[in-house]
């Protein structure tokens, strides 16, 4: 231990003022910790239970404890005797030190009979820096870095009723053929809970041969859906779909499905945090990196913590951990680590629940139901955040299927393992099982995954028991390599179904980048049952604004052929024209052209396809699409683009040509009612949506510049903007004797009907008795302080409404 003093102690004058300072504060029972300050900011007295008690010969201090570099807040007692400091065991407790036998020490301790403990004594500044090592620290580990953040909140008041119509249309005539179809929904929200959609598909063909036409309106879906975001569920009556894992299938059903929905709050991470512990004997700052990219910056203070970052990566990667002292010293930690997105973290649980009819022709019939409801369940649960267990179950009528499964990660970088195990029985049918296991492992630059499922002849799902059939057997299996080549891959898939022969391909893929965002890439995959082969090469490359040309060449057993191909696509903020040119040679001929149209009221495209095979006559289509929708919402009724999540219908109070923002880009201005229809919002989340105040009119005063709209998915929300025209003064005082009203002046402004003026003045007068006024009410009157005295003046009713007048000269009385 080393112990040191700044000049000689002045023992006596310094104890009298500490001990009115601890008699002032004797009465403070609960003491501050090491490293707190209280909320008033004052030093704490630690305040012995009779320990401690006065060696004949020694000094009494109280000290203010800096420990490891950090300022404690603390008044601590201690004992200066041979040049030596001692504490008792309960003033060391009390400021955060615990060593071997701590829990039942007494009386008085000499700090350096602590291991490893240094001891600093200021006599000038009366503060005592202790150093100890982290062990001795008696503090749980301090957690820092990512942590959940709390769902954005919905305001009540920018709920409103609203009802969409959404359109896909298309149409096309040829020779001997004309078709004309056409995708709807009707969506209605605000008006009660949840949100009500149905779709609709219209199709209409003509057939000359037949001289008759083919017309048909089919019912989609139909359903209500009831969104929980606070904890994070969803419920839906009507057509809807079954949960599913990887190992098994969904099914469309009528009926109920409540399940758990972590779309409701996107902000949250549910995949496993990257966790890493570390110690810092003083202050520090601590950066984390992630394969070379720095993901957070944070502040410690002495002792352990733990770091919880968002891996931010999918598969294997390395980590450091850079801990930068208050001495600017430095030290790296490295870990590895795996990103998988295939694991929920240790705890947290994803389900669903249905119970319904399984849908029969989809698409086809409006109202086929099977007679026989079924009832279906999915889970997965977080045991561990290397392990995520997995289950699903199935039943209809006699008929019972259950599976489990479950998805591991091999250590800290062994990559993800699965496995799966299902049965099937009943239905009077004989019993069936299937079982399934794969591994995946990826890098930077290796990647490597397998997988293989297979079924008994007698494993049956409820699909199944509608006829769909399901593969005896399937096996995938890919490897891919990156090098400064380009990037590499190998891909082998096979499928065994029943009454069948199998299907095997075996795939090879290269891709690189060019110079200029260029970019080459060769595909040739193999069946390996009939013995064809297919070989691709693309050449690509992008231009200025959205432009950008390609040319592919195409080999096979039946021949070759050559496509170039120059298109241009509009910008999803702006919009604007697109088109596309392209034309094939080879063993067929064809060309298309095509030109499209994306605007705030929707999109439209026209185009013409040209056809010719080998020996054959050709033929030409002629192509028209449109999308988008119909909204109607307070009233008003707007065409727009297709809205499938959520939208917002922006107010400017009325106030015409207000250029609107989201999230800093500028997407339109108000219309002549002072609103505008703002699609493409993320359900959910934070949308900032501002008004730019430099490109205001003067006249235009502006409550809040921005703000964050939080819609609910599927629907529409308002969002009311603070605008009002604003009306400027500018008036110049006289006397009555013809003198400018002295600058600086009080004014005070009185409303006709008031009963007495503000206590504090409104503004002063400048140079010339100039006064500026906003918006003064009609008959205002003012009143001007002239030391003792006052003048009162009465404005005059303007001739502007907004804007600026100057009223002149004016006579104060």
């Amino acid at each position: 231990m080393t112990t040191g003093t700044s000049n000689r102690c002045r023992c006596r004058p310094l104890l009298a003022e500490v001990a009115l300072l601890v008699t002032a504060l004797g009465g403070i029972s609960n003491t501050a910790r090491a490293g707190t300050l209280p909320d008033d900011g004052r030093l704490s007295v630690i305040a012995e239970q009779g320990e401690g008690v006065m060696i004949a010969g020694t000094q009494e201090l109280y000290l203010q404890v800096v420990l490891n570099g950090a300022d404690t807040g603390t008044l601590a007692r201690f004992v200066l005797h041979d040049g030596k400091l001692s504490a008792s065991a309960d003033t060391l407790r009390q400021l955060g030190l615990r060593w071997p036998g701590s829990d039942a020490a007494k009386g008085m301790l000499m700090l350096d009979s602590l291991p490893g403990t240094q001891a600093v004594y200021h006599v000038a500044t009366q503060r005592l820096e202790l150093s100890v090592p982290v062990a001795l620290l008696d503090r749980p580990p301090e957690r820092i870095g990512f942590s959940q953040p709390a769902p954005p909140q919905i305001d009540p008041a920018s709920r409103a009723p609203g009802l969409i119509l959404n359109y896909d249309l298309f149409a096309q005539h040829g020779q001997g053929f004309s078709t004309l179809s056409a995708t709807t929904e009707l969506r209605l929200f605000g008006l009660g809970r949840g949100v009500w959609s149905n779709t609709m598909l219209t199709h209409r063909a003509s057939d000359p041969a037949m001289q008759q036409g083919r017309n048909g309106n089919v019912r989609l879906d139909t359903w209500w859906q009831l969104d929980l975001p606070g904890s994070m569920h969803s419920l839906t009556v009507g057509d809807t779909i079954t949960g599913a894992l990887p190992w098994t299938r969904a099914t469309r059903i009528g009926g109920i499905r409540f399940a758990r929905n972590f779309s409701l709050q996107p902000y949250r991470v549910t995949t496993p945090l990257a966790s890493f512990a570390g110690e810092a004997v003083l202050p520090s700052t601590v950066d984390l990196y992630i394969n070379g990219m720095r993901q957070s910056t944070q502040d410690v203070q002495p002792g352990q913590f733990q770091i919880d970052s968002v891996p931010g990566i999918n598969g294997s990667g390395e980590a450091q951990v850079v801990i930068t002292d208050i001495n600017g010293q430095s030290r790296v930690v490295g870990f590895s680590m795996y990103g998988a997105s295939d694991l929920l973290q240790a705890g947290l649980s994803d389900w669903s629940l249905e119970l319904g009819l399984v849908r029969r022709d989809y698409g086809i019939r409006s109202w086929g139901y099977a007679d026989t409801p079924m009832a279906s369940a999915t889970g997965r649960r977080g045991i561990s955040n290397h392990f995520t267990l997995e289950g699903h179950a199935e039943l209809r009528g006699s008929f019972h299927q259950a599976g489990v499964g479950g998805n591991w990660l091999l250590g800290q970088r062994g990559g993800i393992l699965n496995a799966s195990l299902a049965y099937s029985g009943g239905g009077g049918g004989p019993g069936g099982h299937q079982y399934g296991a794969g591994y995946q492992w990826a890098t930077q630059r290796f990647s490597v995954r397998f997988d293989t499922l297979r079924r008994s002849s007698d494993y049956r799902d409820v699909a199944s028991l509608e006829g769909a059939l399901m593969p005896l057997r399937t096996d995938r299996a890919f490897a891919g390599i990156s090098t400064a080549r380009g990037h590499f891959g190998l891909g082998y898939v096979a499928q065994w179904m029943p009454a069948a022969e199998p299907s095997r391909f075996l795939n090879f893929n290269w891709s690189r980048v060019l110079p200029g965002n260029g970019n080459l890439s060769l595909s040739a995959n193999r069946d390996l049952v009939h013995g064809t082969s297919n070989v691709f090469l693309v050449w690509s490359m992008p231009l200025e604004h959205g432009t950008t040309v390609s040319a592919s060449a195409r080999s096979n057993g039946h021949g070759n052929s050559l496509s170039v191909e120059a298109n241009h696509m509009q910008s999803a903020d702006r919009g604007g024209w697109g088109w596309r040119a392209q034309a094939t040679v080879g063993d067929t001929r064809n060309g298309q052209v095509q030109i499209s149209k994306l605007g705030d009221h929707g999109q439209w495209q026209l185009g013409v396809t040209r056809f010719q095979g080998q020996g054959g006559p050709g033929s030409t289509t002629v192509y028209a699409g449109a999308s988008g929708g119909l909204v109607l919402m307070q009233g008003h009724a707007y065409a727009m683009r297709r809205v499938d999540e959520a939208f917002a219908l922006v107010s400017t109070s009325g106030i015409a040509g207000i250029p609107i923002k989201l999230e800093n880009r500028l997407v339109g201005t108000s219309d002549a009612s002072g609103l505008f229809l703002l699609s493409r919002l993320r359900p959910w989340q934070n949308n900032q949506i501002a008004i730019d105040p430099m490109r205001l009119p003067a006249d235009i005063a502006l409550g809040q510049v921005s703000l964050d709209a939080v819609p609910e998915g599927r629907s529409g929300m308002l969002v009311k903007f603070d605008l009002r025209y604003t009306l400027t003064l500018e008036l110049s005082l006289r006397t009555t004797d013809g003198q400018w009203i002295p600058a600086g002046s009080p004014v005070w402004m009185e409303t006709p009907g008031a009963t007495g003026a503000d206590p504090a003045p409104l503004t002063v007068t400048g140079f010339d008795g100039k006064v500026y006024l906003t918006n003064p009410p009609a008959g205002a009157r003012l009143r001007v302080g002239l030391g003792a005295q006052s003048c009162q003046v009465t404005l005059p009713t303007p001739a502007a409404k907004r804007g600026y007048e100057n009223l002149g000269a004016l006579i104060c009385q």
